[in-house]
């Protein structure tokens, strides 16, 4: 693995970390951007290895570049990305949903977008190898 995408995947592993401490505070709406922001580095990674480079937050379009770039295979996580894509918004932002963040998250939720992120971590781990 280069340097690069090392650093990148360090940091996607710590953005993990920092939702799974956010679900022991009960900050619901927290571990949904962190979840979305591990998914997008772990994706980085990915390409940077592959000598790519991808400006960008939308983790479908992300999968897409990688499978056609570099030709690996997103299938197993696709409906993991299709459902943290829109947490890079709505999570942080009031008028995306026309509701308050804080408000739109529980903990089943929470908990559900962290173990999606794990499995796109785990993914990118695998096919960095």
């Amino acid at each position: 693995m280069n340097k690069d995408a090392g650093l990148w995947l360090r940091q996607a592993e710590r953005d993990l970390i920092k939702a799974e401490n956010d679900l022991k505070t009960g900050d619901w709406d927290s571990p949904a951007f962190w979840s979305q922001q591990c998914a997008e580095k772990g994706q980085k990674a990915l390409l940077l290895n592959a000598g790519k480079a991808y400006r960008g937050h939308e983790l479908l379009e992300l999968a897409r570049v990688i499978k056609e770039e570099i030709g690996v295979d997103v299938s197993p996580i696709e409906e993991d990305l299709r459902e943290l894509t829109i947490h890079y918004v709505i999570s942080r932002y009031p008028n995306a949903a026309n509701a308050v963040p804080y408000e739109l998250y529980d903990e089943k939720k929470a908990r559900e977008l962290v173990e999606r992120a794990r499995r796109v971590l785990e993914w990118a781990r695998r096919n960095l190898r």
